[in-house]
């Protein structure tokens, strides 16, 4: 059988993979394990070729068969997947600088490349948005998936947070700080309000979709992507109140954060329910949506440890990870099952 190429369902199971790399880092900065930090690093430079494959795979599917551009183009899951091409250029540039470092180049390069991809999520977050108020989509259709360019959007803090901050901010002038601050703050309103009103629409579908729920049911976890992202966003802030334009102020933001991690940490709870109680039924690639979340929860949970030093944040990181890997482990099996051996009709 000739090769036909990947679709972007399979964007997820690099993120998936690059999730384990965040995680082995956040683990790195707890506990200060050299090691831990040689073994992220080595995860990150394997994803770059992960990703470089499933990208040309990608593209090879388009060119051998052009009539399935409109095809995903009308596929909700799909087109909003194709937004994780902002994620992963934010997360290979804080990686970029964490295990390779940045000069005057790669700092002004990143710069530009920041517009580039935030424009890419926000014109595919406005078609999406298009397509869902002008019926394009059937109601029971819509899943958790279309809130993927809303993590994203708010998802340039990965980048935009070590650009502002030293020793990179010193490679800016006060304009390109201010600039960039103010993108962070225009993600951040998009996201926020998406997250409540599609949200909740996306739950309302899935609770009512319920012959083919399973298909869609990992998509529970996004969500936990969604407010930790949020909270990542918001615990950054105080850290730019430097650059004069806006000002948060830190206590403010700590409390707001870890009001939305009881909210973070509900959701991962349920979200494991039911990937323990489903864990010997085959699902669809929507599967690699229990992984990534979690990588960011990770992260989010580090923010505010460092800031507040309380013991079970740091027990909170250790859970994320471990369950991390259980279902990254756990979703590659569901893959193999997947695209190995096919369901019989």
């Amino acid at each position: 059988m000739a090769y036909k190429g990947l679709d972007s369902t399979w964007f997820p199971v690099v993120l998936g993979t690059l999730s384990v790399s965040l995680a082995f880092f956040i683990i790195y900065l707890v506990f200060h394990n050299v090691l831990i930090f040689n073994i992220g690093k080595i995860i990150y430079f394997i994803v770059l070729i992960f990703f470089a494959f499933v990208f040309a795979s990608w593209i090879y599917r388009y060119i051998k068969n052009k009539k399935l551009i409109k095809e995903d183009y009308n596929d909700m899951t799909k087109l909003s997947f194709l937004a994780f091409l902002g994620i992963f250029y934010y997360a290979f540039a804080f990686f970029y600088v964490a295990y390779v470092g940045v000069n005057a180049f790669v700092a002004y390069l990143f710069y530009y490349l920041l517009f580039l991809f935030y424009i890419l999520v926000l014109v595919i977050n406005i078609i999406l948005n298009y397509n869902l108020y002008t019926n394009k989509y059937s109601f029971d259709r819509i899943t958790y998936a279309i809130l993927v360019p809303n993590v994203v959007m708010s998802a340039n803090i990965i980048l935009t947070s070590i650009m502002l901050t030293p020793p990179m901010s010193g490679y800016y002038n006060t304009t390109i700080l201010r600039t960039v601050y103010f993108m962070v703050m225009v993600a951040f309103g998009i996201s926020f309000f998406q997250f409540l009103f599609v949200g909740i629409s996306a739950y309302i579908s899935h609770i009512s979709n319920k012959p083919n729920y399973l298909q869609t049911v990992p998509a529970a976890m996004i969500p936990v992507g969604a407010s930790s992202m949020l909270i990542i966003n918001i615990m950054f802030m105080p850290q730019f109140n430097y650059i004069g334009i806006f000002n948060v102020p830190l206590n403010l933001a700590i409390d707001i954060s870890v009001i939305l991690w009881g909210f973070d940490l509900f959701l991962f709870l349920v979200s494991g329910a039911i990937a323990i109680t489903h864990i010997k039924k085959r699902q669809s690639m929507t599967v690699w949506a229990y992984v990534f979340p979690v990588g960011v929860s990770t992260f989010a949970d580090y923010m505010i440890y460092d800031y507040t030093k309380l013991e079970i944040f740091v027990y909170s990181i250790i859970v994320f990870t471990a369950a991390l890997i259980i279902l990254y482990v756990y979703s590659w099996i569901n893959t193999y099952f997947i695209t190995g051996r096919p369901v019989k009709k």
